[in-house]
C-alpha cells in the first residue's frame, strides 16, 4: 500500500470517529435519569390494601376480569413474562382464580371474613355470621356454602359477577328443612328457616339478623320454647299441647329436664353433647 493510499484510510478513519463521538453526544443528551426502581407499570399504590390504587379495587371496579393479568403474569398467574407471581400472596397452591383471591382467608376457608370490601367485623353485611355457619357452633354442625348460596366452579361462571349488590342468597331445601326460607338485605335479616324455628313446636316467626355480634341469637328460647321465661327448662321447651302445640306439658311424665327425654342431645345442664344430633331435621 502506497503512502497516499494510507494517508486516505487514516482520514477517512479519523473523519468516521468525530461522526460517531458527536452523535453519541447528542444521543446520551436525550436520555432519560438513570434509575434503580425499575419499570412501573402498575400505579405507585397496587399492592398496598389501604391505598384508593389498590389492585382488589380495581379488579373489583372492572367487573373482575382478571384474565388481563394472564398477559404478563401467566396463565396461571405464577410469573409469566414478568416473572412476578401473583399466588405469591394469594392462595398458594392455586392460582388467583381461587375463592379466596377474593374473599374468605387463604388456607383456611372462601367464607369472609374479609369480604369484597376488605371488611372483616362480623357487623359488616358482607361479613355477618359466615363463620360460625360454615364451621358449626357448640349447638350445631357447619353448612355448607351451597346451602345459601349458588357455588360457581369458575370465576366467571354465569350468575357469578353480575350488576346486583351483594351476594344472592337462596336457601337450598334439599339441604335445609322446610319452605318459605328468606333473606331481607335491606334488614338484613333471616326468616322462616329451619335452623332458627321455622319446625313443628318451634317460634317459627322468629327472625334473626345476619349480623347480631350480641351471640343470643341462637340461645335457648328463640328457636323453640319462650326466651323471657326466668326458668332454664321452661325457656327451652317447645310449644306445648296447653299452647297449640304437640309437646308434652310441663311436669308430664314427673319430669321438667329435657335431659330425661333427650339424653343423647343436652345433658341437665342444657349443653348440647351431640351437635349432630341438635338441629338435624329429626326429633331425637
Amino acid at each position: 500500500m502506497n503512502n497516499t493510499i494510507r494517508t486516505y484510510y487514516v482520514v477517512a478513519g479519523t473523519l468516521l470517529a468525530i461522526l460517531l463521538l458527536s452523535s453519541c453526544s447528542e444521543l446520551k443528551s436525550d436520555l432519560p435519569s438513570a434509575s434503580n426502581t425499575g419499570l412501573n407499570v402498575h400505579p405507585s399504590g397496587w399492592l398496598t390494601t389501604a391505598s384508593g390504587e389498590f389492585h382488589g379495587k380495581y379488579v373489583q371496579a372492572n367487573g373482575f376480569q382478571i384474565s388481563s393479568c394472564q398477559k404478563c403474569h401467566g396463565s396461571q398467574y405464577t410469573g409469566g413474562t414478568v416473572g412476578v407471581s401473583c399466588v405469591t400472596c394469594h392462595y398458594q397452591s392455586s392460582p388467583a382464580e381461587n375463592c379466596t383471591a377474593c374473599h374468605g382467608t387463604p388456607s383456611v376457608n372462601p367464607a369472609p371474613p374479609r369480604n369484597l370490601k376488605g371488611d372483616t367485623l362480623r357487623s359488616a353485611a358482607g361479613v355477618g355470621a359466615h363463620q360460625v355457619h360454615l364451621l358449626g357452633g357448640s349447638k350445631s354442625l357447619s353448612l355448607p356454602c351451597n346451602a345459601c348460596h349458588v357455588v360457581p366452579t369458575t370465576l366467571l361462571s354465569t350468575g357469578h359477577l353480575d350488576n346486583s349488590t351483594g351476594a344472592e342468597v337462596r336457601f337450598d331445601t334439599q339441604r335445609l328443612v322446610g319452605s318459605g326460607q328468606s333473606y331481607t338485605s335491606a334488614t338484613g335479616t333471616c326468616a322462616n328457616t329451619y335452623c332458627h324455628g321455622n319446625f313443628p313446636n318451634g317460634n317459627a316467626t322468629n327472625t334473626v339478623v345476619w349480623t347480631d355480634v350480641s351471640g343470643n341469637g341462637a340461645t335457648c328460647g328463640t328457636c323453640h320454647g319462650d326466651k323471657n321465661l326466668s326458668d332454664p327448662e321452661d325457656r327451652a321447651r317447645p310449644k306445648t299441647i296447653s299452647a297449640g302445640g304437640t309437646h308434652p306439658d310441663k311436669g308430664a311424665f314427673g319430669t321438667t329436664k329435657c335431659a330425661n327425654c333427650h339424653g343423647s342431645v343436652v345433658d341437665a345442664s342444657l349443653n348440647i353433647i351431640d351437635r349432630s344430633k341438635h338441629i338435624d331435621g329429626r326429633i331425637n
